[in-house]
């Protein structure tokens, strides 16, 4: 097993060196401390400070031979497309309730998918739709602490 206790310096020629994966959802993104196998079937033991995130794309593993790379997993994700400020807000404020992640884009909001909230939203008259697909949530954000 091999241990990653940072990640990986800056990007340097990866060329003549294996590529592999370790496919992870958003939550296991943001986990510092976990043991991941890749594709090839490379055990890693992850011990990343704390807070650390690890971003779709990222190299976290690099050798004389091969490096790993993160990928995002496709999850059931809902995408919820409001049309009006009010409809943004009650989003907003539904999710938040919830204490569930949000991801915002100029003309969607998107969050982990749960049948009663898809159900929801239809009834208020927002359309949304069920993808697979990676999923981002905003970082910024409050504790109760």
């Amino acid at each position: 097993m091999i241990l990653i206790e940072h990640k990986s310096d800056g990007p340097r020629d990866l060329s003549g060196l294996e590529r592999d994966t370790v496919t992870l959802d958003w939550e296991e993104r943001r986990k510092a401390r976990q043991k991941v196998t890749t594709t090839s079937g490379v055990e890693l033991a992850l011990a990343l400070p704390t807070g650390s995130i690890l971003e779709d794309g990222e190299i976290i593993h690099r050798n004389g031979t091969s490096y790993v790379v993160v990928e995002a997993a496709k999850e059931d994700v809902l995408y919820l497309y409001p049309e009006h400020a009010e409809d943004y807000a009650l989003i907003a404020y539904e999710i938040g309730n919830r204490h569930l992640p949000l991801s915002i884009s100029g003309s969607w909001l998107a969050t982990p998918f749960e049948p009663h909230l898809e159900d929801h939203f239809r009834r208020q008259g927002i359309r949304c739709e069920r993808r697979q697909a990676p999923f981002e949530p905003i970082r910024k954000g409050h504790s109760h602490g």
